[in-house]
């Protein structure tokens, strides 16, 4: 638990290291052979009759967020280091690091890995069945802790906004869709969830008044929520007001906590809705195609919900100091994470509450809007623009990308596509390779760009998506444009 502080501290490290981002490959929606196109809009037709995929279907991974590791850890301006500094490095300037930092920063964290999915012709339309695991990550650390945590100067601080949320659970999907008429076309999906493991933190009201350079005195709010089956919090630390007189408190100790006998803590559905619009049928206007889908909408009941608060009593606390990924005292980064850590639990004093609740959360909830136009002279080049919105509180994005899609043979797709947005520019891209029986993709929706010499990516937005299906039956796409 530990760690969730850390990302508000160090910002981004743990995402970097091993946490995993990315929803659907949007790259993929305008291709007419990709098998997981329903992923996208349950509403979308497949050029085959079918087909099946196991294990490894759809496994989809990645970071989205709008704060990069560049932002948090600069070149060392000695000469003679050789590691990386962090942003709190005394010389680094303010003016320098708070140019990079945007108002509220997010880092956003998605992944699916699909372990059984299988689509056939029936029941008047096309159905899909999807057996899979989901997962994500948020956090959003405002603008405010970067000041606070660099200038420490003499004055007032207000900090709202520290958030970060965690939840995984298995999904088994069952879709359909079919032609309503000539130019429109309808699908919808109902998903079934067992909920694995939630967990949600809001540090909120956190007002500091400094008094000297070494002492603060603050009032906040915390509040954490662990809903995994067997949580307990162990047993508390006990500290001592830094006025002796007043005695001691109990707070919870993050190295305590403990995790007994897991297993499915929640249910829920989800539900999966769209629509195609063919223009060219329904005004004539030759090769142009618009859609929309709602993807994710529903909720997931936690029965074991453990909670942990504090009271937002004011008292004194020291404050932070300047930490440096190495700086000649021997410590490592590691070491001096956890320093900061400890001192944000400190701030905080969360206090373990008794026995555990029921909650009921929302998933974050993916709105597509979609145009596309084939060239009437070769409809196998189509130009294509997606808007994508989700969904979810303070983790919230949107993004515009505009694609061209080209397809030189029945087997082979190709797409290359820009996008911008809420978290920032980027490229992506598909390969889908279809032949009769077998069908690969690779794609991404962030190129990942440059690592740092610890391999750790300097980019916070970067995925990486792959599958193999297996496809019933010959290709309806045509040889030769109309």
């Amino acid at each position: 638990m530990k760690q969730i502080f850390r990302y508000m501290a160090i910002a981004t490290f743990a995402l970097y290291a091993g946490n995993l981002s990315a929803q659907n490959l949007s790259s993929a929606y305008f291709l007419d052979g990709f098998a997981q196109g329903h992923e996208l809009n349950p509403a979308k037709d497949y050029d085959r009759k079918g087909y099946f995929g196991f294990p490894l279907s759809n496994i989809n991974v990645g970071v989205k967020g709008n704060l990069s590791l560049t932002d948090v850890l600069y070149k060392n301006p000695d000469p003679t280091g050789k590691k990386l500094v962090t942003y709190m490095h005394p010389s680094i300037s303010y003016d320098e690091v708070m140019g990079n930092i945007s108002k509220n920063n997010k880092l956003l964290s998605d992944f699916r890995i699909e372990l059984v999915s299988v689509g056939f012709r029936g029941f008047k339309g096309y159905n899909t069945i999807t057996l899979g695991l989901r997962g994500n990550v948020g956090a959003n650390i405002p603008k405010e802790f970067f000041d606070l945590t660099k200038q420490l100067s003499n004055k007032d601080y207000e900090l709202n906004g520290l958030k970060a949320t965690a939840s995984t659970y298995a999904e088994l999907g069952l879709g359909h869709s079919h032609q309503v008429t000539d130019a429109w076309r309808i699908g919808g999906k109902i998903k079934f969830l067992v909920g694995g493991a939630y967990a949600n933190m809001q540090m909120d009201n956190l007002s500091l008044k400094l008094q000297d350079p070494n002492q603060w005195r603050a009032t906040a709010n915390a509040t954490m929520e662990v809903g995994v089956k067997g949580f307990t919090w162990g047993e508390p630390e006990i500290k001592q007001y830094n006025d002796p007189s007043q005695g001691t408190y109990k707070q919870v100790d993050f190295d305590n906590i403990d995790v007994k006998s897991p297993g499915p803590n929640g249910f829920g559905l989800g539900f999966d809705l769209g629509a195609e619009w063919d223009l060219e049928k329904e005004f004539g206007v030759k090769g142009l195609k618009a859609s929309i889908a709602l993807l994710d909408l529903g909720f997931i009941h936690w029965k074991r919900v453990s909670m942990a608060k504090n009271n937002g009593d004011e008292f004194i606390f020291d404050g932070f100091d300047d930490i440096k990924v190495k700086d000649g005292n021997g410590k490592t980064f590691e070491e001096q994470s956890d320093n900061i850590g400890d001192r944000l639990t400190d701030m905080y004093r969360i206090q373990a509450q008794p026995g555990t609740t029921s909650k009921t959360r929302s998933l974050g909830a993916t709105l597509n809007v979609g145009v596309e136009y084939a060239l009437p002279s070769y409809r196998h080049l189509k130009f294509g623009f997606l808007s994508t919105t989700r969904i979810q509180g303070n983790y919230s994005w949107n993004e515009e990308r505009f694609a061209v899609t080209v397809s030189p043979a029945k087997m082979f797709e190709v797409a290359a596509n820009f996008g911008a947005g809420t978290l920032g520019c980027n490229i992506g891209w598909i390969i889908n390779f279809h032949p009769r029986g077998f069908n690969l993709f690779l794609g991404s929706d962030h190129c990942i760009g440059k690592f740092s010499k610890q391999w750790a990516p300097l980019r916070s937005n970067y995925d990486f998506c792959m599958g193999i299906n297996y496809p019933i039956g010959k290709s309806r796409i045509p040889k030769k444009a109309e």
